[in-house]
């Protein structure tokens, strides 16, 4: 994959984005395609991030010019592919200023599903309302806290807080009394304990390859491929999502 110089804050975005993206993706019953589109407000570059339905992911770090840093607003556009169903696309003003809270807003904004998402090292969590959530405890939470709690009600019993574990807030012990209250007992179609639903693989990659790039030229008319090869026996070309550059021979 094409690699680039990036600062440890630019690093952690792309991390961020590709785990919460990752996330999103795994939390609908059926898998879409992906693709988030992100330009954070005042900042002078752009993150692509796409999921396939089979697993795979992949990432891109835009440098952009300068003067795209003095831009207050940024740009954040989501796009969905189901089977057998049309593009959904979502164009929404960024609200925050990371990656991973603009994945929280797209679930708040577009789908009307409120969203949170904490990452820290090398865990993400991420907590969807119900329709009857009593939400504003979770909203509420800090990430460590969010993360912690998830560490608390899945434990198989009980253990007393040591000096070396963080706390839960006053907000994550009313959850957790929630949780234990309701364990075993219907809510509805809902149990009020945690139950792994399934395990996924998802893994770094584009489906990018030559035998594409090579259909989409073969398709293009006549006198446009003349221009594009203009003379030449090969052409470099660049995956507008990964990053990556395949060397393509003319036949």
């Amino acid at each position: 994959m094409a690699q680039h110089m990036l600062s440890a804050a630019e690093q952690r975005e792309v991390d961020d984005l590709i785990a919460a993206a990752t996330l999103a993706a795994e939390s609908q019953v059926e898998r879409d395609a992906w693709g988030w589109t992100i330009r954070l407000p005042l900042r002078p570059w752009g993150i692509f991030c796409a999921v396939e339905p089979e697993g795979m992911v992949c990432a891109r770090f835009t440098h952009l010019p300068p003067e795209t840093a003095k831009d207050p607003i940024g740009s954040f556009a989501v796009q969905r592919v189901a089977a057998d169903a049309p593009v959904r696309q979502s164009s929404l003003i960024p609200c925050a200023e990371s990656t991973h809270f603009l994945v929280e807003q797209y679930f708040d904004e577009s789908d009307q599903l409120p969203a949170r998402i904490a990452i820290k090292g090398n865990e993400a969590v991420m907590a969807l309302s119900s329709p009857d959530a009593d939400w504003d405890i979770v909203k509420n939470l800090t990430e460590s806290d969010l993360l912690a709690l998830f560490h608390e009600l899945t434990r198989e019993a009980p253990a007393p807080e040591t000096p070396d574990e963080p706390r839960l807030s006053e907000a994550a012990r009313r959850i957790k009394a929630k949780f234990a209250a309701a364990k075993g007992t219907p809510v509805g179609a809902m149990i009020g304990d945690l139950k792994l639903m399934h395990e996924a693989v998802f893994f770094y990659g584009c489906s990018c390859n030559l035998e594409k790039i090579r259909a989409m030229i073969d398709n293009l008319p006549s006198d446009q491929k003349e221009e594009l090869w203009n003379g030449t026996q090969t052409l470099d070309i660049q995956c507008p999502r990964c990053g990556r550059t395949h060397i393509l021979a003319r036949n």
